[in-house]
């Protein structure tokens, strides 16, 4: 008894939280150069990408609660911070 989504409207489609892991994957899609470092602009595309409304204060308040050695990028053992940071915010796949 599953949900029919051909046959409704974009209105009534259903509307689900994103996990921890495909935010994972949406950041490390955002990173450009593949240097393994989202930098604020890369981070703002991944805002962007999220729907967020102002995606470059978003990319800002995301390297204030992930970049634990202020060097400017979020590194791979910062990384988690960051998704914990965009999960609290409830990204919704549409």
């Amino acid at each position: 008894m599953g949900v029919d989504v051909k046959n409704m409207s974009k209105k009534e489609l259903p509307v689900s939280r994103l996990t921890e892991e495909q935010l994972r994957s949406i950041f490390m899609e955002s990173d450009i150069n593949k240097d393994g470092l989202l930098s604020k602009k890369e981070l703002k595309q991944a805002f962007s990408r999220l729907g967020a409304l102002i995606p470059a204060f978003r990319a800002y308040r995301g390297l204030h609660h992930a970049d634990a050695n202020h060097d400017g990028v979020v590194d791979k053992d910062e990384l988690d911070d960051l998704i914990k940071y965009a999960y609290r915010l409830g990204y919704k796949v549409t």
